[in-house]
């Protein structure tokens, strides 16, 4: 994609990019590791985008299909990633985003693990004698 051209030269940024901005910016969004492959591939798998000319201008627009966690408000859960996917893409790539278009795929419960309680040292060596040491 052709982003602009100056006495310098010509800049482009090609659709992956932008759609790799958006990627990351839905990562960052559901609070998952970047370095994380497997959250990366599921991101990739969310994210679709569509780059269209219309005269001068470039206009992108972005598609996600999420789940959302159960218990959340799926309208403004949706409109803050609406917010963010826009700004990220528009900020890093200078380019105008024309529409974000959310698609609720599902409503998921998430299951927090409890923390397992830490022993310290001093209670680890009660926990490894014999029952009848303990009982005096």
């Amino acid at each position: 994609m052709n982003y602009g051209e100056s006495d310098l030269g010509k800049i482009e940024i090609s659709d992956i990019v932008i759609r790799d901005i958006a990627i990351h910016s839905l990562i960052e969004f559901l609070n998952m590791s970047p370095k994380d492959p497997k959250a990366k591939k599921e991101a990739k798998s969310m994210v679709n985008i569509q780059v269209e000319e219309e005269g001068d201008e470039k206009l992108v627009r972005i598609f996600a299909r999420i789940k959302v966690k159960y218990g959340e408000p799926i309208p403004t859960y949706a409109r803050k990633l609406q917010e963010k996917l826009k700004n990220d893409v528009e900020n890093l790539s200078g380019l105008k985003v024309e529409e974000v278009s959310i698609t609720i795929e599902d409503v998921v419960e998430v299951v927090e693990e409890e923390p397992v309680p830490e022993v310290k040292e001093e209670h680890l060596e009660e926990l490894e004698k014999p029952e009848e040491e303990n009982d005096t």
